[in-house]
């Protein structure tokens, strides 16, 4: 199974630290991260485009304003996941966990959430056009300004 390196997290908290002057930015596009444990990182403002999260823990971490367009976060652990302004267009997150997630601004247009668990997320600003909450556990849930044209499954 794929991970991220201990040298890719280093150089990219070095990256965010410096304002993009020093380190690397993570770019992880393309890869398989599927089961892999990557909870309470900071992973701002990384690359994850067509990404495999499948069943992954990324509960606590940070992935403000990353790209993650096209990724696969099906059935993954993102309890408490700080997604606050991410590109999450057209990505699938069936039954993923996203309970207490700030998702505040992001992009999930067209998203598939069928049967996630939203539970008390903050979806305040995001972009959910045409996204799928088919069967979506959606208590708590915070929508304010949310954009939500031919939005499937929202309950309330």
């Amino acid at each position: 199974m794929a991970s991220i390196t201990t040298e890719e997290l280093l150089a990219h908290t070095q990256w965010l630290e410096s304002g993009g002057k020093s380190g690397r930015k993570i770019d992880e596009t393309g890869m398989n991260l599927a089961g892999a444990m990557l909870n309470d990182l900071n992973l701002a403002k990384g690359q994850f485009v067509g990404t495999t999260f499948t069943k992954a823990n990324l509960a606590g971490t940070n992935f403000a304003g990353a790209d993650f367009s096209g990724a696969n976060f099906d059935g993954a652990s993102m309890e408490g996941v700080d997604l606050s302004g991410a590109d999450l267009g057209g990505v699938s997150l069936r039954h993923a966990n996203l309970t207490g997630a700030n998702v505040r601004g992001a992009d999930l247009s067209g998203a598939n959430l069928e049967g996630a668990n939203l539970t008390n997320a903050d979806f305040t600003d995001a972009d959910l056009i045409a996204a799928n909450l088919t069967g979506a556990a959606q208590t708590g849930m915070k929508r304010a300004g949310a954009k939500l044209a031919d939005t499937q499954g929202l309950v309330g």
